[in-house]
């Protein structure tokens, strides 16, 4: 029910913003940013609910995220393309009229999920329910790991966000704006790829977790490597490409650790953390990174995200014995 509110929510608000827009034909630009910021603060209200629940509907967690995670990706590549083109062609107002129904949609079918049992626990305090996901990575030590590995993930992934990104494509491979979209595109295949095999190997997946994070870590550094090494337009498509693959090859026995850590009456309050650490995380990573690209170069920024990826991969080999 709390999935579907949050939809809802979403969805009136959008309904308000194309009713002015039709009506009135101008809103103010603070009004603008006050709808933009309450649909983004019932997302984050959402988006632990939404990890949370996979447990609860899914027996199978390797193939349930690894299916959650391509039809995603799926979703976003064809919005990408879809999306300027129904505004190139049809204009604003036409674009969010059916934006808004395709939030309708949504929002009938969230309606039509089972509803799970909740466990209200009348002796627990507010305070004690906004802290207990932080007191339970303080206390157990596989989800400490879990929050470092996280952060050193954020920080190594900086170097993909446009200002870094951006830089490289220009500056280093002397391509155009729309290259960079090239490499978007590939790095989203890349992804719904590996969703596909990690589906296809659910099994073997979750048997061999540390293995297969391990295995990704590594490669990911010496496709990283090699990009730095050898710049060139053509290649930096395809390794784009299995940068794409070689995340989901870790992210998804990574997200199966997480949910079988706690009990899933505690996941909603964990995922909560993580969602608070990894914004934080990663607006910080994202200022740093470009810092450092901007003072430094942008082969600096490629080459401290190539030494936390190798940090990342010792932490993994560490603690093994908590993650199979």
């Amino acid at each position: 029910m709390f999935f579907f509110l949050t939809q809802f929510g979403k969805t009136i608000l959008l309904g308000f913003l194309v009713f002015l827009l039709k009506y009135t034909g101008n809103i103010s630009i603070p009004f603008l940013y006050a709808i933009v910021t309450l649909i983004s603060i019932l997302d984050g209200f959402a988006a632990p609910v939404s990890y949370a629940i996979v447990p609860r509907y899914a027996r199978d967690l390797a193939k349930a995220n690894a299916a959650i995670s391509m039809s995603g990706e799926s979703v976003q590549l064809v919005g990408w393309g879809l999306g300027g083109l129904l505004f190139a062609s049809l204009g604003m107002k036409s674009s969010l009229l059916i934006v808004l129904v395709l939030f309708t949609l949504s929002t009938i079918l969230m309606f039509g999920l089972p509803l799970v049992e909740i466990e209200e626990l009348s002796s627990e305090t507010s305070l004690e329910t906004l802290t207990k996901g932080w007191r339970l990575v303080v206390k157990k030590s596989k989800l400490r790991f879990i929050v470092q590995a996280n952060l050193l993930e954020i920080l190594a992934n900086a170097i993909w966000v446009s200002s870094v990104l951006l830089v490289f494509v220009t500056e280093i491979l002397h391509q155009s704006e729309s290259y960079w979209g090239y490499v978007n595109t590939a790095y989203s295949l890349g992804i719904i790829l590996g969703g596909a095999i990690i589906f296809r190997l659910a099994e073997k997946v979750v048997t061999h977790k540390y293995q297969t994070m391990t295995f990704s870590l590594l490669a990911t550094a010496l496709v990283t490597l090699l990009i730095v090494l050898f710049p060139n337009p053509p290649a930096f498509l395809f390794l784009s490409l299995v940068i794409g693959f070689l995340s989901q090859i870790k992210e998804v026995p990574e997200s199966v650790l997480l949910q079988e850590s706690v009990d899933e009456k505690e996941l909603v309050n964990l995922y909560s953390v993580i969602e608070v650490v990894s914004t934080l995380a990663f607006s910080a990573s994202v200022f740093l990174v470009s810092s450092i690209t901007e003072y430094f170069g942008v082969f600096t920024g490629f080459g401290l995200a190539i030494f936390c990826l190798l940090v990342e991969s010792i932490l993994v080999l560490r603690n093994k014995h908590q993650i199979n």
